[in-house]
């Protein structure tokens, strides 16, 4: 017997598309449990933890709006005057995400000694913010860049689609850590909403996008992260006055798309001299950035 669903049915790790009814809105919500514990990891200190998770749900989010099979990659470049040097999140429209980060631990260390809850704009010391859509090998890349201007990462990403794609857009992101019995794991909850284009059946749409902002203005970091509670209820708590409408849902795990055989053809397409000088006692060890894995090689296997 198929159950019907409900309000608080658990929606860890998915994607929910919305519909405002009767309104110039629609949106996405993400919220993450395993997904994105497995995606972070535990290679990276809390606050650049924090702004890599945050930066893998607007791929998430962003992703599932594009309308083909293909990837979106968000960067952040830091400067000399932060902490983070990068910022990369890989996340597919089938829902993979995956994500990796490079920092520097003394200029962190005197950072969160000046403040114990650095922003974006200070670990990342200003910089650039950018979405980058792959459809494939045999079509061109889009990207769109934009300053880092804010505390969170979810200001660069509005400011990008206001400076990019010219759509108003408001976003809320959190990530934060859950204690159970087995110790600390990351959760993270996201959502946007997007006014539709003005026309001539809908005519002047401003004040009702007016009115799901502030209604969106009330969500708290708290809410998004809560595992208790589930997406279609904080949905039906914003919005249920106008009425809320869930449009369609998807899964999202954390994925690497490494292999030992792209890591050997990679290494294959250097030079012997450079093969060479990176051999240690007759191998070459490689790590995925993304995921940490490491793989051997005999170099005579590739060279």
């Amino acid at each position: 017997m198929t159950k019907t669903p409900t309000l608080d049915d658990m929606t860890d790790d998915q994607l929910t598309v919305f519909q405002l009814d009767g309104q110039p809105v629609r949106g996405r919500a993400v919220h993450l449990g395993r997904a994105l514990d497995e995606a972070i990891g535990d290679r990276y200190p809390e606050a650049v933890a924090r702004l890599l998770g945050e930066a893998m749900m607007i791929g998430a989010l962003v992703a599932r709006s594009l309308k083909f099979d293909g990837r979106l990659v968000v960067q952040c470049h830091g400067t000399n005057e932060g902490a983070i040097s990068l910022l990369m999140a890989d996340c597919s429209t089938d829902g993979a995400i995956r994500g990796y980060a490079r920092w520097d631990a003394q200029s962190l260390k005197e950072i969160e000694l000046d403040s114990r809850n650095p922003g974006a704009d200070v670990l990342l010391g200003g910089g650039t913010f950018s979405m980058t859509i792959d459809q494939g090998p045999d079509m061109d890349q889009y990207q769109g860049i934009a300053a880092i201007e804010g505390a969170r990462l979810s200001d660069c990403a509005e400011h990008y689609f206001t400076q990019s794609e010219q759509i108003p857009t408001e976003i809320r992101l959190a990530c934060g850590q859950n204690i159970d019995g087995e110790g600390k794991h990351w959760r993270g909850g996201g959502m946007m909403i997007q006014k539709i284009a003005d026309d001539e059946l809908r005519g002047d749409t401003e004040n009702a996008w007016e009115t799901a902002r502030s209604l969106f203005g009330t969500l708290t970091d708290a809410e998004l992260i809560d595992p208790a509670l589930s997406q279609n209820r904080l949905l039906f708590r914003l919005f249920h006055e106008d009425g809320v409408r869930v449009v369609e849902t998807h899964d999202v795990r954390a994925e690497c798309r490494c292999s030992r055989e792209r890591l050997e053809n990679t290494l294959k397409s250097f030079e012997n001299q450079a093969l060479m000088d990176m051999a240690e006692d007759g191998v070459i060890k490689a790590a995925c950035e993304f995921c940490a894995t490491e793989y051997v090689f005999d170099l005579g296997d590739v060279t």
